[in-house]
């Protein structure tokens, strides 16, 4: 018996792109500059909902004193992302986007799931070709194990927008206690899988974790990410 699968079930065809669209991009002779200029002709309404999502974060923390950061960088989109917000509406301010992860440290695997590793030195070079360096930082680590010893060498680093992108609970829980006091008051924390099968670990992880008074909210278009909360917000 075909175990359900809750997450699925409003799923349409204009969410993702399919197999057969993708494969059939490849045949039309386009460019890399047409996957660059003209990308909403390629992405599906879920990928594009996930920036909206964190844009309007982003938007509802402008002004806010703070840094921002991503745990998770994988490939280095939303970090970039982010980075690009920055340069676009504040390019004057000290505001920074620090991206945490492993990238391609010789570490064992947590699981038999699927990996998302990519090398820090194409990350890294992904943002010197674009002169992002002053906007986005990565630091390759173990959150677990590395993440309160880096606060204590860096203790002003306050922050206004925090995407966790993991899906592990110790992770999950080492973010949480590590950033939420670094959060400032009115700034957003944003769960990527939060009530989700896929990482039923984080949900976990954040019912442990957070504050009992934080209200966790859904995004109207979101995909993933799934839930955020306001620091300080009341009911």
């Amino acid at each position: 018996m075909k175990k359900w699968n809750f997450e699925n079930t409003k799923d349409t065809p204009l969410g993702r792109v399919t197999e057969e669209a993708a494969a059939r991009f490849e045949t039309l002779g386009y460019s890399p500059a047409d996957f660059y200029e003209q990308w909403p002709c390629f992405l599906g309404a879920k990928q594009i909902g996930r920036f909206m999502s964190m844009h309007d974060c982003y938007m509802r923390t402008l002004g806010l004193a703070g840094h921002m950061a991503e745990v998770g960088v994988y490939r280095g989109g939303m970090t970039m992302f982010l980075a690009k917000l920055s340069l676009l509406y504040e390019p004057h301010a000290t505001t920074q986007v620090h991206g945490f992860d492993l990238f391609d440290m010789d570490l064992p695997r947590i699981d038999d799931g699927p990996q998302y590793i990519e090398p820090y030195e194409r990350i890294r070079e992904m943002i010197e070709v674009q002169g992002l360096q002053r906007y986005a930082i990565l630091h390759q680590m173990n959150v677990v194990t590395k993440l309160r010893d880096f606060f204590t060498e860096y203790p002003h680093l306050q922050f206004k927008l925090v995407f966790l992108d993991a899906g592990v609970y110790d992770v999950v829980t080492t973010c949480i206690r590590e950033f939420w006091p670094r959060l400032s008051n009115r700034g957003i924390m944003v769960f990527d899988q939060y009530n989700h099968e896929a990482a039923p670990e984080e949900t976990r992880a954040i019912r442990d974790s957070l504050p009992a008074e934080a209200i966790i909210r859904s995004f109207p278009n979101g995909w993933m990410p799934t839930a955020y909360v306001v620091k300080g917000e009341r009911a």
